[in-house]
């Protein structure tokens, strides 16, 4: 084995060992199958924000004003530490499908996100925003109707992947989409080969590229280091 990749799954349903889970542990399945297969270590690690508690970002600025992360009192902070403490190497990210959106849950997670970047906006604050530009993320969506908002809330997803900095990867189409079929089961979507294949994709090419942005980048910042130190004028 010559190197290890980490690898994060995030399942925003508030449902513990449904099909959102389901999907994102296929994915991170496959990355570690990849791996092995390739001759490198992949550390998966899953969270869910299932029984949390996570407030929406009221825009109070707050956290400007005492200089520091988030204040609102709840799990947020705890939950984003597995992504900032320290950066992964990959993030899938896996989102039921609530009325043709992300979940409430999921939306509230990434609004907080708000406060890692405020150093962009606010010079004067301490913490530096992430470095996700080596991370690898991909989108799972999980709807029960095939038209009703599963390859939109794969969009969500990437648009805040875009957002926060990641180098964001496809999958079937534009990631991982997990069709129900109406079944409101938790174990529905194990019966749906199609889904399983989508899924599996995302984590093989999250896997698969941050292998490539983690030997990328140490070639590089032996090479010509000053360029992940500031942008060039």
């Amino acid at each position: 084995m010559e190197e290890e990749v980490r690898i994060v799954g995030l399942s925003t349903s508030p449902r513990v060992a449904a099909n959102t889970e389901y999907m994102v542990r296929e994915a991170l399945l496959a990355g570690e199958k990849l791996g092995t297969q390739l001759g490198f270590l992949v550390d998966t690690e899953f969270c869910s924000l299932a029984g949390k508690k996570i407030l929406p970002c009221c825009d109070c600025h707050l956290c400007i004003k005492h200089k520091r992360y988030c204040v609102m009192a709840d799990d947020w902070l705890d939950t984003i530490k597995m992504l900032i403490e320290p950066v992964p190497d990959g993030l899938i990210l896996g989102s039921p499908v609530y009325f043709f959106h992300m979940n409430s849950l999921g939306r509230a997670f990434m609004e907080r996100c708000t406060t890692l970047l405020k150093k962009v906006w606010e010079p004067d604050f301490p913490f530096e925003p992430p470095d996700f530009s080596r991370t690898a993320g991909g989108a799972i969506a999980v709807g029960s109707s095939r038209n009703a908002g599963i390859e939109h809330t794969m969009s969500d997803i990437l648009h805040w992947l875009l957002m926060m900095g990641f180098v964001t990867i496809g999958g079937l189409g534009i990631g991982g989409g997990g069709w129900t079929r109406e079944d409101d089961s938790r174990n529905a979507i194990a019966k749906d080969p199609t889904s399983l294949e989508a899924a599996r994709l995302v984590g093989q090419k999250v896997t698969k590229t941050a292998v490539l942005l983690k030997r990328g980048a140490a070639t590089f910042e032996k090479e010509l280091p000053f360029i992940f130190r500031k942008p060039i004028s």
